[in-house]
């Protein structure tokens, strides 16, 4: 197995990870988004999404970080800086951009994204700070 598998195999394992916990925690913290706003229009989702879709949700987001973290690494002359980098970078899509857009297109209250978009400015630079540092232990090992 060629050394950027093996790290590939390691890496998406280890941002769903991350990317779960982060979730869970904010969750059990009450960081998570308050749907009230939503539920009073009668558009909130209060049980969330289907198991197995928030699941390839989740997987799907580690896989377009772990692909950004690939276009970026190198640059910072750190693996794990490479890796905050990347999920800083991933945040911008994820979070600003994403509550810009439902503001612009939408009646909806943008409370509930924003608090989100919060929670994955941590949970985006830990997964990718977790890819960098495997990285990291993949070209020490080479």
């Amino acid at each position: 197995m060629t050394a950027l598998i093996r790290f590939l195999a390691l890496a998406l394992p280890a941002a769903v990870l991350v990317l779960a916990l982060v979730a869970f925690l904010g969750a059990e913290l009450g960081a998570g988004p308050d749907l009230a706003p939503l539920a009073q229009r009668g558009v909130g989702r209060p049980q969330g999404l289907p198991r197995p879709a928030a699941a390839l949700a989740l997987v799907f987001e580690a896989t377009a970080l772990l692909a950004l973290f690939l276009l970026i690494e190198g640059r910072t002359g750190s693996g794990v800086l490479d890796g905050v980098v990347a999920g800083l970078a991933a945040w911008l899509f994820r979070g600003p951009l994403l509550v810009l857009t439902v503001a612009e297109l939408t009646r909806l209250p943008t409370a509930p994204f924003w608090q989100t978009a919060r929670l994955d400015l941590a949970a985006l630079p830990l997964a990718g700070a977790a890819i960098g540092a495997l990285a990291r232990l993949a070209r020490v090992r080479r």
